[in-house]
C-alpha cells in the first residue's frame, strides 16, 4: 500500500476530529454576517442547512482563499489577462465573489444526500485502503434514497449534486463550475480543451484551500 495513502488517511482522520470538535460550536453572529455578505439571499438556505462542522470547514476554506496572495480583490493574475478580459463569461462570472461563493457551498450536497459523520469516516478509510469499493458504490445512477448505499453514492457524487443545487439557487456560472469540479483532478484535455487559465487557477485555489482545511 502506498505510503501516501496512509498519510492521507491519517490527515483526514485529524480533519474529522477537528470537524467533530467544530460541530460543538455554531457560527457566531459576526461569522454568519460574513457568510451572508458573500452569498445571495437565495443561496443562503443551502449554507444554513449544512451541519455545523461543514459550515465551519467551508468558512475556513473561504478564509484560506482570502489569504491566498494569488486571489486578491481583483481576482487571479490570469483573470486580468487580455484573453480573460475578452471573454464575455469571464466579465460576467469570473469574479472573486464567485470563487468565495463556491468556497462556502462546495460541500452543500453532502448534507442533502444524507451523508453522516460515520459515512465520511468509512469513505475515507475505503478510499485509502479499498478505493475500488468506494468507486463502485459511487458509480451509475443513484440508488433509492432509502438504500444503505445512497449516502456513499452522494458522497462520491457531491460535487455534481452540489453544482446542481447551487445552479437552482441562482449562483454564478463560475461558482457552479468550481463546485462541480472541486473534487479530484481536472482533465482539461478531455473536458474543456480551450478552458481559460484564469478559471483553472481559481479551481486550483479552491482545491488547495479545501485540502488544507
Amino acid at each position: 500500500m502506498p505510503v501516501v495513502w496512509v498519510k492521507r488517511a491519517l490527515y483526514r482522520a485529524r480533519q474529522f476530529l477537528r470537524a467533530l470538535l467544530a460541530s460543538l460550536r455554531p457560527l457566531d453572529d459576526a461569522e454568519q454576517a460574513e457568510v451572508r455578505a458573500v452569498l445571495t439571499a437565495s443561496a443562503w438556505p443551502l449554507f444554513a442547512a449544512m451541519p455545523r462542522a461543514d459550515q465551519r470547514h467551508s468558512l475556513n476554506v473561504l478564509h484560506a482563499i482570502e489569504q491566498n496572495e494569488l486571489v486578491d480583490a481583483g481576482g487571479t493574475p490570469a483573470l486580468t489577462s487580455e484573453r480573460a478580459a475578452g471573454s464575455v463569461e469571464g466579465r460576467q462570472a469570473g469574479s472573486r465573489g464567485a470563487l468565495l461563493q463556491a468556497a462556502l457551498l462546495h460541500d452543500c450536497a453532502k448534507h442533502a444526500g444524507g451523508v453522516q459523520l460515520w459515512h465520511r469516516v468509512a469513505a475515507v478509510l475505503l478510499k485509502a485502503f479499498w478505493p475500488g469499493i468506494l468507486k463502485r458504490w459511487g458509480a451509475g445512477p443513484a440508488p433509492a434514497r432509502g438504500n444503505w448505499r445512497y449516502p456513499f453514492w452522494a458522497y462520491v457524487n457531491h460535487p455534481s449534486l452540489g453544482a446542481g443545487l447551487a445552479a437552482q439557487a441562482g449562483s454564478p456560472l463560475l461558482a457552479v463550475w468550481l463546485i462541480r469540479h472541486h473534487q479530484g483532478a481536472f482533465d482539461r484535455a478531455a473536458n474543456h480543451p480551450a478552458e481559460d487559465d484564469w478559471r483553472l487557477a481559481m479551481l486550483a485555489a479552491l482545491q488547495a484551500a479545501d485540502d488544507d482545511n
